[in-house]
This record gives structure tokens, C-alpha cells and sequence, in this order.
């Protein structure tokens, strides 16, 4: 693909203001054909099950670390830490949720790795918005353009093999400013694809399935709101003559207001009073929960996370078992992620190979995970505890699981081998 065809490509940005709107909750039911007087635009409601489908999964995905098989063991160790200090000298303990958060909302993400200070490369998370690559017949990267601006001026930087193009962009074009070595062979740009086909290269919207339900219920919230302000009331009727002379004790008129929100009514003789009862709003209460119910099967999220409650409460059991579709749904997309954070770190290997005196084509990476069915960082510490307690883990395991500092877990290795030495 040439350059010109990658700029126009990171131009465009189909429905990327679209699925915005709906993951922040500012989408506008008029979108979507209903016309709504300005007056009741007050009344307007949206539901956040686009947003729910997203982070309900980027809370169970979280990485934990990297596995390298290396030609020694002592090697996969030492290339194991350093990986551990790149993430964490990047902070993508953060990033990384940004990236997955915006991979699942765009459809995509990008990582990009650049030189960084001393032996550190420098790996940041961007959106799709501005970023273009062409891919070969196996899926690789083998071209990218980024568009960015700095003290307002806007650049692009052309990724080919082995080099890194600059161009400051222009109202009358492209102008070359210079090319730098990458120090890699690999294109520097990692695309995180929230893929559901094997021809899905662009990524789909984990919003998808469910932006239709969530105007649905919009919908019908609003209107819960103009039957509540128009209907919900009972509303009452005087017939009879004279109605315009209702006084109070003072002998002064009373207003329309004042007489309907009055306790205590009178009115002319032969008048006839009486009452309609407000209008009955469980029907769209119950299409709301049935939007409800849908947008759960759809997602594999529990009902009980959508507000749906029944008169008895679930057992402990049936909860986690409406969890297991979704702690499967979030393993698989700990698969797909884990791919692109291995490739991230596999070309940060081969950037600084050379300075470092590691052979990165010897090297085995694999991506680890928290499990998703334990997310909470207690939650993983009792299970290491109760597996050492069964004699399953070493101690010097289980401590690394408690999320212990480095020189506590020094102080309690010396300990124990005190204790085992009996020095």
C-alpha cells in the first residue's frame, strides 16, 4: 500500500463518534429517529449497558506478568524481570486497560514502541483514531502511519522496515523532515483487535450487539419519565356551573393548582366530582427488564448485574454459575489481548537485543493473567493461601501472590531458610 493510500486511511474513522457517544452515555435518542419536543428533552434517559458490556470484562483483564522460555533457564529468568521492569516503567498496569478498554469499544487499539532513556524502550497505548496499517496475507504488520501533533503543529511518522519516515503535514501537503533507523526488523505498531471472524482485521465494537436494546430502553425510560410527569397522578374532574367562582375562607379566588392539590374540595351546587386513576406504567417497566434480560443473554452478564431481581435471591451457586459464560467470554479475550501484548514485547526484545546481548529468535514469550474468575487481588491471595495450605504451593510461592514488597519478601525467605537451617 502506498503512503498516500495509508494517509487517507488514517483519516477516516467510521462510526468512531458514534461508539463513543454510546460507551460515555451522550448518544441522543433524536439519532435514532424519535423526535422529541424541547421541552421534554429534560426527561431524556439513557441506559449504560453499552458501557456495562465493556467493563465488565476490562475489570477481569488484568496482566500479571510475562513467561519466557529462553535457551537456559537462567536466561528466561533474567529476560522474565526484565520485561516485568519495562511494564512497569511504562506504567501499563494502566495503560494496558486503556488499550484494552479502547480495543473494545473502537474495535481496535494500537501499542507503539519507540527508543526510550538508557536501556528502556518506551511503549505507549493509542487509539485507532489517526493510525493506519497494511497488513500481509499472514496477518503481519508490514506498513503503518501515525498522525500526531506537537506544540501544534501536526506530524506523520511513515513505519516501514527497519526505518522511521517523519513528515510535518501541512495545508499544501506532506513535507519530509527525516529517517531514523527503528533498531528492529519488525514494524513497530501492534494493533489490538477485538476480532469476532478470522477476516476481521479492522476489530468490532463489543457495544455492537447491544446498541440497539440500549435505544430500545432509552426509549422506553423516557417515556417512563413523561408518564410519570403527565399520567402517573390520578387526575381529578368538577363538572358543574359556576366553577370559576370557587373561593377560599377569605372570599378570594382559588386557582386551577391550588384547587386540584387541595385536600379539601368544594364547589356549586349540582356539581359532580370525581377522580381518574393515574395510568399503570408496568408495561414499560417490564419492556425495560426484558430489554434487560436480552442484553444478558446477548453478553453473558449476570441479570443481577442489569438490575434484574427476583423475589428470591439467588443461591451462591446459581451466581457463579450465570458467571461461567462470562469468566469463559473474558479467558478467550485473554488469549486474543495476550497475542498482542507477546508481540509488543517480543520487538522490544529485538529493539534492544544488541545492547543487551540477548538473542530475542531464541526466545519463547507468553502473556500471564490473573484469573478471571478471581479479579480482586484478595481474592488471589486466599487462593494461594488455602493451595499452600494443602501443600500444593511453596511458601516462597504463595508469598509472591500476597503482593508483598521486595524486601518483604527477602525478609521472609531469610527467615525461612533460618527456620530450615536451624542457623
Amino acid at each position: 500500500m502506498s503512503l498516500e493510500d495509508l494517509k487517507l486511511k488514517s483519516l477516516a474513522w467510521p462510526d468512531h463518534h458514534r461508539l463513543d457517544s454510546y460507551y460515555s452515555g451522550d448518544h441522543r435518542l433524536d439519532a435514532i429517529g424519535v423526535s422529541l419536543p424541547p421541552e421534554v428533552r429534560v426527561l431524556e434517559m439513557t441506559v449504560s449497558w453499552p458501557k456495562m458490556a465493556v467493563e465488565v470484562l476490562d475489570e477481569v483483564l488484568n496482566v500479571e506478568g510475562f513467561r519466557v522460555q529462553g535457551a537456559s533457564p537462567e536466561q528466561g529468568a533474567e529476560v522474565t524481570d526484565l520485561l516485568r521492569s519495562w511494564w512497569q516503567a511504562n506504567n501499563l498496569d494502566t495503560h494496558s486497560h486503556l488499550g484494552h478498554t479502547e480495543a473494545m469499544v473502537q474495535g481496535r487499539a494500537f501499542a507503539v514502541i519507540g527508543p526510550g532513556a538508557g536501556n528502556t524502550p518506551q511503549i505507549s497505548v493509542h487509539s485507532a483514531k489517526g493510525i493506519a496499517v497494511d497488513v500481509d496475507a499472514f496477518g503481519n504488520v508490514c506498513e503503518a502511519v501515525q498522525r500526531f501533533s506537537d506544540k501544534g503543529t501536526e506530524y506523520l511518522i511513515h513505519y516501514t522496515p527497519g526505518f522511521n519516515t517523519v513528515y510535518q503535514v501541512g495545508k499544501d501537503g506532506s513535507r519530509y523532515q527525516y529517517t531514523a533507523p527503528s533498531g528492529t526488523q519488525y514494524i513497530p505498531v501492534v494493533p489490538l483487535v477485538n476480532r469476532s471472524r478470522i477476516n476481521d482485521v479492522r476489530g468490532t465494537s463489543e457495544m455492537q450487539d447491544v446498541l440497539t436494546l440500549a435505544d430500545a430502553a432509552s426509549r422506553s425510560l423516557t417515556n417512563l419519565q413523561v408518564a410519570q410527569e403527565l399520567l402517573a397522578l390520578p387526575q381529578r374532574y368538577l363538572f358543574g356551573n359556576g366553577l370559576n367562582d370557587l373561593k377560599d375562607q377569605n372570599g378570594k379566588p382559588i386557582s386551577k393548582l391550588k384547587a386540584y392539590l387541595g385536600m379539601l374540595w368544594t364547589g356549586p351546587q349540582d356539581a359532580k366530582a370525581g377522580q381518574l386513576p393515574g395510568a399503570d406504567l408496568t408495561q414499560i417497566i417490564n419492556a425495560v427488564k426484558l430489554y434487560a434480560q436480552m442484553v444478558s443473554s446477548i453478553t453473558g452478564i449476570p441479570p443481577s448485574f442489569l438490575g434484574i431481581q427476583t423475589d428470591n435471591p439467588s443461591s451462591a451457586e446459581a451466581m457463579r454459575a450465570a458467571k461461567e459464560r462470562l469468566i469463559t467470554k473474558a479467558e478467550r479475550k485473554q488469549a486474543l489481548f495476550g497475542d498482542a501484548w507477546e508481540q509488543v514485547m517480543r520487538i522490544s526484545l529485538d529493539m534492544y537485543a544488541p545492547l543487551l546481548g540477548i538473542n530475542a529468535d531464541e526466545l519463547s514469550i507468553e502473556t500471564l493473567w490473573r484469573d478471571p474468575a478471581t479479579p480482586s487481588k484478595s481474592a488471589k491471595a486466599a487462593n494461594a493461601l488455602q493451595a499452600h495450605a494443602q501443600g500444593i504451593l511453596s511458601a516462597h510461592t504463595a508469598r509472591e501472590a500476597l503482593d508483598l514488597t521486595p524486601e518483604q519478601r527477602a525478609y521472609e525467605d531469610g527467615y525461612e531458610k533460618e527456620l530450615m537451617t536451624g542457623i
